[in-house]
């Protein structure tokens, strides 16, 4: 299994450094792209959240801990949830607007391509260090 995902991490990363290799004017304007709305922005997060069983995995296993000793254990539970809820919501707010802000920067072409090669580079050292320890 961890040679599969080390040869995998490879591939992707040689994948996204071959992408960050096709022409394009440095200077060039950053592409259209198809408008999604907001609406539809929210239901594919949300579907892709629900998709990821990680967070629920986590509450599960991390949550009941601070339950005091003789306190109800599902409005506990469901208390704890809302207030993690909030704090994600406090904390990603700002993001969101950080990343409306600089996505004209992010859109250019010769941006798309720099990250593309850094995360190519990091997801092929990351692949072969995997192997390197199997």
């Amino acid at each position: 299994m961890r040679i599969f995902g080390a040869a995998l991490l490879v591939w992707m990363g040689a994948r996204a450094l071959w992408r960050a290799r096709r022409p394009g004017d440095p200077g060039e304007e950053p592409a259209e792209t198809a408008a999604v709305s907001h609406r539809r922005a929210y239901w594919q997060g949300l579907v892709t959240n629900f998709a990821n069983p990680k967070a629920g995995v986590f509450a599960v296993s991390f949550l009941p801990q601070f339950v005091p000793q003789g306190a109800p254990v599902l409005p506990t539970l469901l208390a704890f949830s809302v207030i993690w809820a909030v704090i994600d919501l406090l904390w990603y707010l700002p993001l969101i607007w950080l990343a409306g802000r600089v996505r004209g920067v992010l859109q250019r072409r010769s941006i798309q391509r720099r990250m593309e090669q850094i995360s190519g580079a990091v997801l092929v050292g990351l692949g072969l260090r995997l192997a390197i320890e199997s």
